[in-house]
Parts: structure tokens; sequence; C-alpha cells
């Protein structure tokens, strides 16, 4: 079922880090949660084959869990790869870079689980067709019953997508969550809720767009024997700020407050911007867009996302521009026109005061990991 790279398997394909086996049937969305552990534990048995198969549970040292899996998609289809890890008995996580030919179907199994779509490029589409969501945003799959649905990856686009697959124990077993302290629509998981489930949009904030991107890199950023718990911390970071965002939502007075209607325009509006974010509309022509007059949008967004449209835009155009000045062979100034600045004076001088650093010197890596998460200084 499974083999270890070689050169044959591997050839002009993407390269494949020392933590990871090529799985030689199609895997994504043949897999229920239930199967993931013993497909995983099948993996981890055939890569150890000079000494005894450990249980799943028993793997606790870094060497033993940074083990993953990797599908390449056939040539008819398209090119790229998913990569899989197994990091806890409730939670495992797929690294998906695509290029599909068409668009391609990937089937939800049923079960009680919920997964974090990250998108980051690309469009997801319903069985129709329609759009689901485009990159970069997030989406939220709560499944509650025998039928897990699914989604379509559009065909001829890069994508590149991070999924979470958690079971309900993470909340509960692992999060220590009682019952009452699970929002909706999770809280569904852990009561006797039977039937299809939900599928949402979710605040694709800084935090979960960083978080995200460093999971997708981590192929080049992180030593093998190591990854596997480095994965694993960051997947619990986008866990626990989904379940305080919800919370909040639902808890905080003042958002609460804002009709269904108006928390859907809002929202409508912010999902704008954040695919427009180069040339973003003005004021006016975005309460035109989503139907609402412009002081309930100034002051509705600033009460629902806790910034303001401003801050907002500036918040994608920096966050873009530093994973472009991390991951590309672009000059500032190619990346300042790129994310939206007329003038790269402008774009270095805003990159400074929202950093604390120059683009150039960020390029150069001439920064730390606890400047790069600081709080960004007001523009």
């Amino acid at each position: 079922m499974f083999r270890p790279y070689s050169a044959s398997a591997g050839g002009a394909r993407a390269a494949l880090s020392a933590d990871l086996v090529v799985a030689d049937r199609p895997i994504a969305g043949m897999l229920s949660f239930a199967d993931h552990g013993s497909v995983f534990e099948a993996l981890l048995r055939r890569a150890r084959r000079s000494g005894p198969a450990a249980p799943l549970a028993s793997l606790t040292c870094p060497e033993q869990r940074a083990q993953g899996l990797r599908e390449y998609i056939p040539e008819h289809e398209g090119e790229g790869f998913w990569d899989y890890f197994r990091l806890s008995e409730h939670l495992s996580i797929s690294i998906t870079e695509a290029t599909y030919h068409k668009d391609h179907w990937i089937s939800v199994e049923g079960g009680r689980f919920f997964k974090v779509r990250l998108l980051l490029a690309g469009r997801l589409l319903d069985r129709q067709g329609r759009l689901m969501i485009e990159g970069p945003q997030a989406q939220l799959h709560v499944c509650t019953g025998e039928r897990g649905g699914g989604y379509s990856i559009a065909g001829g686009l890069p994508t590149t997508l991070v999924v979470l697959h958690c079971a309900p124990e993470l909340m509960t077993a692992r999060m220590g969550l009682t019952l009452a302290e699970i929002p909706q629509p999770l809280r569904a998981l852990s009561e006797c809720a039977v039937g299809a489930g939900s599928t949402g949009s979710v605040s694709l904030t800084p935090e979960l767009y960083r978080a995200a991107r460093w999971i997708h890199a981590s192929r080049y950023s992180v030593l093998a024997g190591v990854r596997a718990s480095y994965l694993e911390a960051l997947t619990m970071q986008i866990v626990c700020q989904i379940v305080t965002d919800l919370a909040s939502a639902t808890s905080t007075p003042e958002r609460h407050s804002l009709p269904a209607r108006d928390r859907r325009r809002l929202l409508e509006a912010r999902d704008h911007l954040s695919r427009h974010y180069t040339a973003p509309p003005t004021i006016p022509q975005l309460a035109r867009l989503i139907g609402m007059n412009q002081t309930k949008l100034k002051s509705g967004f600033r009460q629902l996302f806790d910034l303001t449209i401003y801050e907002y835009v500036l918040e994608r155009r920096m966050e873009i521009a530093a994973q472009l000045l991390s991951e590309r062979e672009l000059s500032v100034a190619e990346i300042a026109y790129r994310v939206g600045y007329e003038y790269p004076a402008n774009f270095s001088a805003a990159f400074k005061r929202y950093y604390g650093r120059l683009p150039r010197e960020w390029k150069l890596g001439e920064f730390t990991l606890d400047q790069s998460l600081r709080a960004p200084t007001a523009a």
C-alpha cells in the first residue's frame, strides 16, 4: 500500500522531505476520520521494517511522530501533491499544493468530526459548480451524520489548501471544554444532533493566515524530526483561535446585538476586501455593494471585527507582502505594486510602521520570530 520515496517514484516531482513516504493509491477524499488511525499505523509499520510497529497511542517521541504520507496527483489529472500527518488520536492535517486540469471533486466521508479549511490560493466549489470560497479564505465544516458532503477544487488554478481534521474529543479530552463551553455550531458534535452538518465561512484573521502559511512552508523551514510537533502546535493554535472567535461571536454583547442580516452583509464586505485588497473599493462603493449605509458599515465593521475598514485592508496587504518577501524572488518595488502601492517608498514606510523592519531587512531574514508576531503599530 505504501512505498518509500525513490528517484523513480519522484523524478521531477516536488522534493520529498525525510519525514514522508509515498502512497501508491489515491487517498484524498477516500478516508473517513476513523480510517486515519489504521492508515497511518500501517504507514509507520511499513516505514519501520527493521523494528516492531508501535501502536499510534504510544508514539510520543518526536522522531516517532514525525511521519507523514504524500499522495502525488496523477499526471492525467494535474500536478502537485497532498501531504497528510496524523498528529494525535483526535487530530490530523492535510496540506495540498496542486493544480488540477479540471474541477476535481473531493468527497468527505460521514461521521462526527469537524474540519477547518484554510484556502490560501485557489477556489473551492459546491456540487453545482458554484463558488464556496476563494483564497485567501477559511471555512468550517461540521459533520454530524452519515453524509459528509464534499467540494470541488477549481480546475486550472494553483491551489494551496491546509485542512485540519478534528474529532469532537479534541475539544473535550484535549482542550478540557465542557459542553456548555463549546460554541455553536461545534456543540452539535457533542449533542444528539444527527444530519449532514453545516458548512460556513470563518474569519481568516492575520493570526490564522500566518499559522496556515507556516504550516504550508514547514517542509522547507522545519527539521523533519520535529515537524509533526511543530504542526501540532500550529494546528492547536488555529483550533483554539476559532473556538474562541465562535464563542466570542455568540457571547459578546456588542457583536451579538448586530442583527443577523447586518452580520451577513458585514461578512460579505470583509470577504470582498480580502479578495480586492490591492485596489479596495471606497467606503461609498462598498456600502452600495452590500446594501448598507456608510455609517452602519463603518460602525458595524469595527464592532464585528475590532478593526476599521482601513486597518483590515492594511493587515491584508502587510500579510501578503511579508509572505512574498519570504518566499519569492521579487524586488521590494515589485511586491509594493502587487499589494496595491503605487509608490514603493510609501510601501516601505507602511511596512516598517507595521512590522518595525524595512522590507529589505525582512527579505534578508534580519528579524526574529518574536518580532514577526508582535502587535502592529498604528499606521
